[in-house]
C-alpha cells in the first residue's frame, strides 16, 4: 500500500534544519557566482536533447503535444550552453545555475552548477573550490583525462573493462607506472600516443591533486581533463572540458545532497 505521504525512492525532502543549511550553501554558491560575474539561468525541466548527455537507461522519459519525445532534464550542461548560444544568444560567458536533475527511475539529483563558453578549466576549477572553501571543507581532488583510458586499451591491447576494474595482472610496465603517476612524472617515459593527455593533465600540477590517468569516466560529453572532489564515496563535485554547438566550453555541479552529508549546523 502506498501513503499519501509517501515519498518515492529518490526523492528528496528537506525542513527545518537541513533545509536552512541547503539554503545557506545555495546562498554561498550564489555570491560567489556574482563576485566572478557569473550570470545566473534557471533551464526549463523537460528537454528535446538528454540522449547527448546521459544513457537512455538513465532518462525519465515522456512525450509533447505532438508526440516528440521528452526527458525530465537529467543534466544541465548542454542545454545552458545550447540555451545560450542559440536562444538567449547572449554576449555572456559565464552562467551558473542552482537546480535539480532527474534520473530514472525517480532520482532527484540537487546541483550547484557553473559553465563557461570558452572559459578556461583551472579558472573554473578554483570558483568551484572557493565555493567549497567558503563552506568550510576541504576534500581530495583527483584529476584524470577522458581520452587517456581508450587510447591505453588501444594500444596495449587490455580491455576498457579490464582498466576499470584495475585488473592489474593484465597492465604492462608503462601501465603500472601510470597507476601511480604524479606531478613529478614524465609524460616522455610513456608512450607517444598518451604524452600530449599526460601534459595537459600536468597543467594541473598546481594544485593539491591526485592523479588517475587510468580512470574511465561514465562520461558522455567531457572531451579532455576533468576532475573530481570527492568525500570517501560520495563525489562532491565534478568538472571539465566539452564542446557544443562548436564551441569549447569549460563547468562543473557540486552535488549538493552529498556536501550535506558531512555539513553541520
Amino acid at each position: 500500500m502506498i501513503f499519501a505521504h509517501d515519498i518515492p525512492d529518490g526523492g528528496k525532502l528537506y525542513f527545518g534544519k537541513k533545509a536552512k543549511i541547503k539554503r545557506e550553501i545555495e546562498h554561498i554558491a550564489s555570491e560567489v557566482f556574482e563576485n566572478e560575474e557569473y550570470e545566473e539561468i534557471v533551464t526549463p525541466f523537460f528537454s528535446y536533447h538528454q540522449l547527448e548527455a546521459l544513457d537512455e537507461k538513465e532518462l525519465i522519459r515522456c512525450s509533447d503535444k505532438e508526440n516528440r519525445t521528452l526527458a525530465l532534464r537529467g543534466d544541465s550542461s548542454i542545454d545552458v550552453i545550447r540555451l545560450v548560444i542559440k536562444r538567449l544568444k547572449s554576449e555572456a560567458k559565464k552562467w551558473f545555475y542552482i537546480q535539480p536533475v532527474f534520473r530514472a527511475p525517480s532520482t532527484e539529483v540537487y546541483q550547484i552548477g557553473a559553465e563557461w563558453l570558452e572559459g578556461d578549466l583551472k579558472q573554473v576549477l578554483n570558483t568551484n573550490l572557493n565555493i567549497l572553501k567558503r563552506v568550510n571543507k576541504n576534500y581530495p581532488l583527483v584529476i584524470s583525462h577522458i581520452k587517456i583510458p581508450e587510447i591505453v586499451s588501444k594500444i596495449s591491447g587490455v580491455s576498457i573493462d579490464d582498466i576499470k576494474k584495475q585488473r592489474i595482472y593484465k597492465f604492462n610496465d608503462w601501465m603500472k607506472k601510470l597507476l601511480v603517476f604524479d606531478k613529478n612524472s614524465k609524460p616522455e617515459e610513456f608512450p607517444q600516443e598518451i604524452r600530449i593527455y599526460l601534459e595537459e593533465m600536468l597543467e594541473f600540477a598546481d594544485f593539491d591533486a591526485v592523479f588517475e590517468p587510468l580512470y574511465v569516466a561514465n562520461l558522455r560529453y567531457y572531451d579532455g581533463v576533468f576532475y573530481r572532489i570527492i568525500n570517501k564515496n560520495d563525489i562532491i563535485a565534478k568538472g571539465g572540458s566539452y564542446t557544443v554547438e562548436g564551441v569549447k566550453s569549460v563547468g562543473f555541479s557540486i552535488y549538493t545532497d552529498n556536501l550535506l552529508k558531512d555539513v553541520n549546523g
